[in-house]
């Protein structure tokens, strides 16, 4: 069967048509060419074991990715230049002998900024027009792109499309997050257990409010416990109360922090997959150990 996870109604044509041509392949002619990864035809005693387990994955594995040398090498190359860079972006360290860091500023939390028009609040409800994909937590905990499918809302629905610059934080989990919407994130719907904070850019920069509202601390101060999960209120998330000259120097820091922080998401997947190619090919015996 192809790749799929069954999200994606737009693959379920494909699938259909390699299923039955497999069938009428067997139907005409008893057998069918084994093809790795989608078709294979087993004998009826080869299935009679003792455990008659009829899963098609225990007879039919995936075709192993990424196995050939050839096919390595991409991903060789592009996983070295994802560590360099990675290690380009390392943040630094203030020195030793730094002078400690002047008083904090007094606090404030999201609902008094709330209440004072410094930003708006909104709550995701997956809802949506078909073609728009919604941001889901895992894309925000991720940093992937938008990969929800909408589903149909009812008459009070309201959605919710992301805007550049809004931040937006999952509420369940107790992992701190938040995640500031740039271009290539903007116009998705807001998927369910995500809050967005629209801050007023002549007020709050975004990238200041996002990264106090990470802080380890500050979560924990605002999250409510169950025995399973934690659930974040964000209203009672906290940070300093600054004028908008006086968070830049904040902001420009959190930027940077997010970009080393993307590049490690993408030299740990890069890596991940070479890892896993050269496992397969060493398994398999399409690489040599030698």
């Amino acid at each position: 069967m192809p790749d799929t996870d069954g999200r994606d109604k737009q693959l379920w044509p494909a699938v259909q048509d390699a299923v039955l041509d497999a069938w009428h392949r067997f139907d005409r002619h008893g057998t069918v060419e084994e093809r790795p990864g989608l078709a294979r035809s087993v004998p009826v005693l080869d299935l009679l074991d003792d455990e008659v387990d009829l899963a098609p994955a225990r007879r039919l594995p995936p075709p192993g990715r990424g196995q050939r040398a050839t096919e390595l090498r991409p991903y060789a190359r592009t996983s070295g230049e994802a560590l360099r860079r990675t290690a380009d972006l390392t943040p630094p360290l203030p020195p030793r002998e730094a002078a400690r860091p002047a008083a904090r500023p007094p606090l404030t939390t999201v609902g008094e900024l709330a209440r004072a028009g410094a930003l708006t609040l909104h709550t995701g409800t997956g809802a949506g027009s078909g073609g728009v994909p919604v941001l889901t937590d895992h894309d925000d905990l991720t940093g992937g792109a938008p990969s929800g499918a909408p589903h149909e809302g009812g008459p009070d629905d309201t959605v919710v499309h992301t805007e550049p610059g809004d931040v937006v934080v999952p509420v369940f989990g107790g992992g701190a997050a938040a995640r500031v919407v740039d271009e290539a994130t903007a116009g998705a719907a807001l998927g369910r257990g995500l809050t967005l904070l629209r801050p007023d850019p002549a007020v709050l920069d975004p990238w200041f409010l996002a990264g106090f509202l990470r802080g380890t601390a500050n979560h924990r101060r605002a999250s409510s416990y169950a025995s399973t999960s934690a659930r974040l209120d964000v209203r009672r998330l906290q940070l300093p109360r600054l004028p908008l000259a006086g968070q830049r120097g904040y902001s420009e820091r959190f930027r940077e922090l997010a970009a080393f922080e993307d590049a490690v998401r993408l030299a740990a997947r890069l890596g991940e997959r070479l890892v896993r190619g050269m496992h397969d090919g060493l398994t398999e015996g399409t690489l040599p150990a030698e």
